[in-house]
């Protein structure tokens, strides 16, 4: 058996750099585990204002992922024949969270007493900013995950 050194060494480089790739790539994914709504609780005529009033979204920690509920939304009433679908994505600690209605676009208006997802992927004791889009974009909601997370959110307050 014969010891090649410089094979070696390019065997150890090789192994080298795909350990620092696979630790550099190791951002973790956040991804939907669950999303329900209540549903259309009665339709309405479209208005002009499209105000949701008394609507907030409740930021919880929970074991199985960050749990995102949305109270007193204003959906189109598509969502009586194609549901409410929702987009993830994240890019470092901002997660991009936008919900949609599914189906073609209605005269009128739906209000849904309550959404909730449920996202895993986010660690612990780590900062990360909501870019939250439903019926209107908000402004970004800076939180920590960690145990003690039940933030309550005026969503009146984040209108762009």
């Amino acid at each position: 058996m014969h010891f090649n050194p410089t094979a070696m060494k390019r065997i150890a480089f090789v192994f080298l750099s795909l350990f620092l790739l696979w630790g550099c790539s190791k951002e973790a994914m956040v991804e939907l585990v669950s999303i329900s709504d209540t549903g259309c609780a009665r339709e309405e005529p479209v208005t002009k204002s499209g105000e949701n009033t008394g609507s907030q979204l409740i930021l919880k920690y929970s074991p199985a992922g960050l749990v995102i509920t949305r109270t007193n939304a204003v959906m189109n009433c598509s969502i009586k024949n194609g549901g409410i679908g929702c987009n993830v994505t994240n890019t470092g600690n901002t997660i991009n969270f936008e919900v949609y209605e599914l189906g073609e676009p209605l005269r009128c208006t739906c209000p849904v007493e309550t959404m909730i997802a449920v996202l895993a992927g986010l660690r612990p004791g780590r900062e990360y900013v909501l870019d939250y889009n439903c019926g209107g974009s908000f402004a970004p909601i800076s939180f920590t995950y960690d145990k003690d997370l039940n933030l309550v959110i005026d969503l009146s307050l984040y209108m762009l």
